[in-house]
């Protein structure tokens, strides 16, 4: 077995080779292109995949097709909407002597009401068949933190195919609009209220939330005149049902303040639609002191209206819940499972503590209002994760992906150990357990690239990832610079204070002479755009530019450079206005690639989150049942090597069957590793195209971290 040796780690890079920005959609075409049989089908069609459904002669059946891609939905023999995890260009409807082609961009996954066009006599003609067209493409990926600064985060996604992002700013209420979750960093956005000077709710605005409530967006918020000791929740109602519209305090309302008759300290309020009567919750105070933060619950007449008084849910009781004072149970959420069973997730300790976490009441009665309804969990159900350098995550919003499938939160989390209420906005998805209940697992470590939503995008296929060489800023020659132990920074260092002329960072790269793609990772907090001078060799390089994200909000930026002996001298030098730097990676032109095995389509497995994996990830097959498959792409004919990157820490050989496009190919064994990376790895012939390469547990335990594929030779050379 061959050692595998540090600089092959592959950090989060390479974003431009797998993020997608096309604009999704879930409209069809407005106006299909209408085909007689004599018509000729756009060429383009001839290089599509196709899915066709053959409706003649028989009872069209709404349900999942195409291996479950596929979701069709009849209202009768002649028009249907669809949905699909694969994303479609065409979808061509026959019926008659004629058929409407739809079209569709790239992440447009949903058409509504289509059908084949009139016969000449006027009438809607039964449909015949239904053929979907569609291209294979790798799974689009996003990286965390997805906004580099924030708090409080609160998303839905629209009707309208956007997401509507909002968190606390301070001094107004911001809404964000995308399309996609990986574009919220750079999303359009609109200051959509700011309040009078010297009101009652001029400052201290925290924690919007936007809720779409019959035909009207209404968004909550806390705030005060100034003094946080008299923070309430206020409402605002939009004009229209555009979230970017007008809003106005809703009539009745005194600055659009929502409180009980007791009028106490309140904060984080959200709202619960239950049977078709709405409630509201929120984190308040017993009395008029500071000494606890407890969760409360109260009927509503209307979205403005608290019509009763306040019921305690929930105060901080476990030691896990009274980590700095006051004591504080806030942020109340309300989350359902698919059988509509009801969780409220809360955030417990201090914010601005490490061990900022969340627990979970579950709904076991008929009554909102009544307290012994609520079961409290005695353990949290999402904490911090020192193993990959995530503190206090907390304050969060649950969303769905874009089909409907997938259940996601979106939280916040400190920058780094320490760092307080310097926080950014982190996403990943969640599961549930088979009694219900739901599974948040662990943080995701910064920098770790996720797949996106299901049905945000398109791919079929198994991201590829380019291996690169990484060097770690705190390890090169520096001058007029320090060096600054934080544990947002890979290796839990970064340098900073590069801010005189003659400060440098100079790192010795031996590699092979040639053309290469330099990432700097780097964190600006300026304000505005910064650089650094970049020098090979003692020769100009240009410049490398950083954009503003935050301060210990990590980025990359790329720049094209070339080696032109084997041992190098990469120098970065300041340049305009100040950056950070975590590490470089040197990424040649012409890369080899990795597929992580999280972003294989996997089953009974589990991922587990570590510093020493690519990508911060791996997974462990534990299971006999356990299953992964990757879907990847060769170019052309050919003997390849599939070098499986692992780690086994028990002292049993564990083994896998490697099975390519349904035919068993090879029994791999994985032997015990003692803590460290090792590869396994089989020759096999491959054909151009799309191949599934599957591994069957057989036996024992082992952690997959990704797959090599390496072309050796053409087959035509045996």
């Amino acid at each position: 077995m061959k050692k595998l040796m540090v600089f092959l780690f592959v950090a989060g890079l390479a974003l431009s080779f797998v993020l997608l920005n096309n604009h999704s959609s879930i409209r069809a075409a407005s106006s299909p292109i209408q085909l007689d049989k004599n018509d000729p089908f756009p060429a383009e069609l001839k290089e599509l995949k196709q899915y066709k459904v053959e409706l003649d002669g028989h009872t069209p059946e709404s349900g999942f097709y195409h291996n479950e891609n596929i979701q069709i939905n009849f209202h009768d023999s002649k028009t249907f909407d669809w949905k699909s995890t694969v994303g479609m260009k065409y979808v061509f409807v026959k019926g008659g002597n004629s058929g409407n082609l739809y079209t569709y961009d790239q992440e447009e996954t949903m058409g509504e009401e289509l059908k084949a066009p009139k016969n000449n006599g006027g009438q809607q003609p039964d449909i015949g068949y239904i053929t979907f067209y569609y291209e294979e493409d790798a799974v689009a990926l996003f990286e965390n933190p997805v906004i580099g600064n924030g708090a409080d985060p609160w998303i839905v996604r629209h009707t309208d195919g956007y997401y509507y992002y909002t968190n606390t700013t301070g001094n107004n209420i911001t809404i964000w609009k995308s399309k996609t979750i990986s574009g919220l960093q750079e999303a359009e956005s609109k200051v959509v209220w700011t309040p009078e000077p010297g009101a009652p709710n001029s400052a201290h605005i925290w924690a919007p939330e936007i809720h779409f409530i019959n035909g009207k967006w209404y968004i909550y918020f806390a705030a005060s005149g100034g003094d946080m000791e008299k923070q309430r929740m206020h409402i605002l109602e939009s004009e229209t049902s555009d979230p970017f519209s007008d809003y106005s305090y809703p009539e009745g309302t005194t600055y659009g303040k929502i409180t009980t008759p007791s009028d106490k300290w309140a904060i984080d309020g959200t709202i619960l639609e239950l049977e078709g009567q709405y409630y509201f919750a929120w984190s308040g105070w017993e009395g008029d002191v500071n000494v606890r933060q407890d969760i409360y619950i109260a009927p509503m007449s209307n979205p403005w209206t608290i019509s009763g008084e306040r019921i305690e849910l929930t105060r901080p009781e476990y030691d896990w819940e009274k980590i700095g004072e006051p004591h504080v149970n806030e942020g109340p959420q309300f989350l359902r499972n698919k059988d509509g069973q009801l969780f409220l997730i809360y955030s417990a300790s201090g914010s601005w503590t490490d061990d900022y976490k969340l627990g979970m009441l579950t709904f076991t009665g008929a009554d909102p209002l009544d307290p012994n309804a609520w079961e409290k969990s005695p353990e949290p159900v999402f904490e911090k994760d020192p193993e990959v350098g995530v503190y206090g995550p907390g304050h969060n919003g649950f969303f769905k992906s874009p089909d409907g499938t997938e259940d996601w939160i979106i939280y916040h989390a400190a920058k780094f150990q320490g760092s307080g209420w310097d926080r950014n906005i982190r996403m990943q998805q969640i599961t549930w357990k088979e009694d219900g209940t739901p599974n948040f697992g662990k943080p995701a470590a910064t920098g770790a690239l996720l797949k996106v939503p299901s049905g945000e995008q398109s791919g079929t296929l198994t991201p590829k990832l380019p291996l690169g060489h990484k060097f770690e800023a705190e390890e090169a020659r520096i001058n007029r610079a320090q060096i600054v132990a934080n544990t947002s920074a890979s290796n839990q260092a970064k340098v900073g204070y590069i801010d005189f002329e003659d400060s440098f960072i100079e790192f010795d790269v031996e590699l092979p002479p040639g053309d290469y793609t330099l990432k700097v990772r780097y964190a600006n907090g300026m304000g505005e755009p910064s650089s650094h001078y970049v020098s090979v060799n003692g020769d100009s390089a240009g410049e490398v530019t950083y954009q503003n994200h935050g301060w210990d909000s990590w980025y990359f930026a790329e720049k094209e450079i070339s080696l032109d002996s084997e041992e190098n001298k990469i120098r970065l030098t300041k340049g305009q206005s100040f950056a950070e730097i975590d590490f470089i990676e040197i990424v040649p032109n012409t890369p080899e690639y990795k597929y992580e095995a999280e972003h294989a389509n996997v089953r009974n497995t589990t991922v587990l989150h570590t510093l020493a994996a690519s990508n911060k990830q791996k997974v462990n097959f534990t299971s006999e049942d356990s299953e992964l498959e990757y879907r990847v792409k060769v170019e052309e004919n050919g003997t390849y090597q599939l070098n499986f990157v692992y780690s086994n820490n028990t002292n049993d050989t564990g083994s896998q069957k490697v099975i390519i496009n349904n035919q068993e190919i090879a029994e791999l064994a994985f032997p015990s590793t003692a803590g460290m990376l090792e590869s396994a790895s089989v020759l096999v012939e491959l054909a151009a195209g799309v191949q599934t390469i599957n591994l069957s547990h057989n036996a024992g335990e082992f952690a997959l971290d990704y797959m090599q594929v390496t072309c050796q030779k053409d087959s035509s050379d045996q």
